[in-house]
């Protein structure tokens, strides 16, 4: 849905590892890189702040001490011994996705009719989840990680990933950004070649 209501502002971008890509291989213009990432993530923390305030009296109930729910904000790894784990199914899921948003949004593929591309890109978003999810959550997004955990460790939840001692904060981070590359690589590379030779 944020994509209909971003799409001609922006072009809705609302993930840095689709901006970063879309620099490296669609002349997305660098100089707007930094600013498009930074309003992605006060985004995602404006949202978790919004979240929270709306569902404190739960938080109160449940969890007082802010000492193990951070999770409703920011993923975590399956395995926090390993937090490293869930690196690889982040960069699949991620290439995954990019590879799939530039398939859909393509001019020299068959585009979704009726302007489906924002429902196609969310089903996607939903398949990732379901199968690349189970090792760190599916972040596939720097922004909608960083900007709630971020937020997190203002309001003073103790589980945070980012001041707890875990590190698990890089994993959300590093390896979308690393896998939105493989993807658009592989689809430029490997597919888009050949569709804009026919």
């Amino acid at each position: 849905m944020s994509i209909y209501v971003a799409g001609k502002i922006s072009g809705a971008h609302l993930n840095p590892a689709v901006t970063m890509a879309l620099a490296v291989f669609r002349g997305f213009p660098w100089r707007k890189v930094l600013p498009y990432c930074i309003a992605q993530t006060a985004g995602a923390f404006a949202a978790a702040a919004l979240v929270y305030r709306n569902y404190l009296p739960a938080f109160k109930q449940v969890d007082p001490q802010l000492e193990k729910t951070a999770g409703v904000f920011t993923t975590f790894p399956a395995f926090p011994a390993l937090p490293q784990a869930g690196f690889l199914d982040q960069v699949i899921g991620t290439a995954l996705l990019l590879l799939l948003i530039l398939a859909i949004t393509d001019e020299f593929d068959t585009p979704p009719g009726a302007n489906l591309s924002p429902v196609m890109i969310g089903l996607v978003v939903v398949a990732i989840g379901m199968s690349y999810g189970g090792m760190h959550g599916y972040p596939i997004n720097p922004a909608r990680d960083f900007g709630p955990r971020l937020f997190t460790v203002l309001a003073g939840f103790r589980n945070n990933g980012l001041t707890d001692g875990t590190g698990s904060w890089w994993v959300p981070v590093v390896a979308p950004l690393l896998g939105g590359l493989v993807g658009a690589a592989v689809y430029d590379f490997g597919i888009r070649r050949f569709l804009c030779a026919s």
